[in-house]
């Protein structure tokens, strides 16, 4: 009988801890611009739709949006920069992403997955 009770405790404390809130939702992304200047964004999202970001001040970030998961492509215009910035970001399911613009006008991104 003992045995029994741990078996079921055991089963019910791995089914809790296996249980993810997040089911299949897809990735969000917001853009923090660090940088020189003011940046326009253009969003290639992964289903090939195209979403611009315009006139982020810096030192101030975007809203938050969600997109559908794969590879989305920015293309980066920075005032007082010549050239564009293309950044591809490979995002999945139930994940949350900052793409950051860093004071020299680089770009890098980090992620953190929901719970």
């Amino acid at each position: 009988m003992k045995l029994l009770l741990i078996f079921i405790s055991l089963c019910v404390c791995l089914s809790l801890i296996s249980c993810d809130s997040c089911d299949g939702e897809n990735p969000s992304v917001q853009l923090v611009n660090n940088g020189t200047g003011k940046a326009d964004i253009q969003i290639k999202t992964s289903g090939g739709n195209t979403v611009n970001m315009n006139n982020i001040e810096p030192g101030t970030s975007s809203d938050r949006r969600t997109f559908a998961r794969g590879d989305i492509e920015f293309t980066i215009s920075i005032q007082g920069v010549q050239d564009d910035i293309v950044y591809v970001l490979h995002t999945d399911f139930c994940n949350d992403y900052t793409v950051t613009i860093n004071p020299d006008n680089t770009v890098t991104s980090s992620g953190n997955q929901r719970e």
